[in-house]
């Protein structure tokens, strides 16, 4: 029998090329005596002994953590709060001009316990994800500095200035002149618009969906008024054998809120706006009405705690698609309502909770009330548990349709039911342990292809 060629490349001559290629290689990760080893190349800092570092970010924008890692390399990161010297806490909110304006809290403990501070970053309204990260990053450094000057590290931290052109941020993060409004020739307006649209399907089932949005806002110190104008078109259609339906819903809405700051507890304002809604039964809808709320703390401190009771007195006029179950094509009606919200970023995790309730002036026995929230908690080293749930009482769908329903209408939702209540839950565990340090960045052969498309079979 004649051998297999697939045997020549076991020959002597390649093994001893292998093992010379490998021999090279570990000589390149392993420099020899005098050469330096990339750790303490220029622009590095060794972090034996330096400050262990815990980020909890609250906020989008901060969560690449491979960015971080690469781009601050003189502390030790850790995966547990309870490991390290400094806690540092990332919320935000959206402003006026349609940026984001991130809080950094540097929370000291052990010896840094007496040692917190405050840092804000704004990012602009068009910023893509990279000019985000990058800001972060450099009020990131400006904040450590305060911590790291009492490390060992701090012999080998150089500190470079550099010049800032008016009325930009720099590329650290640093914000520029807060502009006034005889600066901006939009006076704070700030317009958005959107378009989108999804399709799937099979031989028997197919989905179309269509929506646009127009906003317009202008939020400052004393005012903020919020515009909103919505349509969507959504289309499913399934045909099997003796089978074939179409259920197709429309709606369309236009929102607004008129809101004055009256003190740093209390707002007042105006909202209303009109809709129509196929699935809702209603072709066309006109609220408006009055909305005071009242905050426990100040607003100041709302990217981190908040505590607010919300009253509101509210006109509506309904012209209905169909006669109702109440037998009404069209009526009038008053509403209010009250609500409590809590919202909470904390260390030891978050919360948003909420309890409210209201009525038609008509009749008391025409109302909701729900409560519901979400909460994480980080209840011991490594080990987090996140609940969310909320339930709600219904007894005022006023505008239910009358008649009975088919067997389309119930299983593809294209009419509104009744019903008595509405209900969600949400419950999860984590539980992560190992090494406390997570600073070493390696995104070879990522899940996924590194990011790439991946297509089921």
């Amino acid at each position: 029998m004649a051998r297999r060629r697939t045997a020549a490349f076991y020959t002597p001559a390649a093994l001893s090329f292998l093992l010379l290629f490998t021999l090279l290689l570990s000589l390149s990760e392993h420099p020899l005596h005098g050469q330096i080893p990339p750790a303490q190349e220029a622009g590095e800092v060794s972090r034996a002994g330096g400050l262990r570092l815990f980020l909890d970010c609250q906020a989008s924008g901060c969560h690449d953590m491979d960015y971080f890692r690469t781009e601050i390399r003189f502390v030790n990161w850790v995966r547990d709060r309870r490991d390290a010297d400094l806690h540092l806490l990332i919320t935000a909110q959206a402003t006026g001009s349609g940026g984001r304006s991130y809080d950094l809290f540097f929370l000291g403990s052990g010896r840094f316990q007496e040692m917190t501070d405050t840092l804000r970053y704004v990012s602009a309204f068009d910023a893509t994800a990279d000019e985000v990260r990058a800001g972060l990053a450099g009020v990131m450094k400006l904040g450590l500095m305060r911590y790291v000057a009492l490390t060992p590290a701090a012999g080998e931290i150089v500190i470079r200035t550099r010049g800032e052109e008016p009325g930009r941020p720099e590329p650290g993060g640093r914000p520029g002149p807060v502009a006034e409004p005889q600066d901006d020739p939009w006076d704070f307006w700030v317009f958005r618009s959107s378009l989108n649209g999804s399709g799937s399907g099979e031989s028997t089932y197919k989905s179309l969906g269509l929506s646009g949005a127009l906003t317009a806002s202008r939020i400052t110190e004393d005012w903020k008024v919020s515009l909103r104008l919505r349509t969507s078109y959504n289309e499913r259609s399934f045909d099997y054998g003796t089978v074939s339906t179409l259920a197709v819903t429309r709606s369309h809405s236009f929102n607004g809120l008129v809101a004055k700051s009256l003190s740093d507890h209390w707002s007042a304002g105006l909202r209303g706006g009109a809709s129509s809604s196929t699935f809702e039964n209603r072709r066309f809808a006109l609220n408006a009405g009055p909305v005071l709320e009242f905050s426990f703390f100040p607003y100041s401190e709302s990217t981190r705690r908040m505590l607010t009771l919300q009253y509101a007195l509210e006109g509506s006029y309904y012209d209905y698609v169909e006669e109702t179950i109440y037998f009404k094509t069209t009526e009038t009606l008053l509403r209010h309502d009250l609500t409590a919200a809590l919202s909470l970023t904390q260390p030891w995790g978050s919360a948003n909770l909420y309890a409210g309730g209201g009525h038609f002036l008509r009749d008391v026995g025409q109302h909701s009330a729900g409560v519901g929230g979400f909460v994480n908690l980080r209840l011991a080293r490594g080990f987090s548990v996140n609940l969310g749930g909320g339930v709600t009482r219904i007894q005022d769908l006023i505008s239910v349709p009358a008649g009975e329903r088919t067997p389309e209408d119930v299983l593809l939702r294209r009419k509104q039911l009744q019903t008595d209540y509405r209900y969600f839950t949400h419950f999860g565990l984590s539980y992560t342990f190992g090494s406390v340090y997570m600073n070493v960045v390696n995104p070879r052969l990522q899940e996924g292809g590194g990011g790439g498309m991946m297509i089921m079979m």
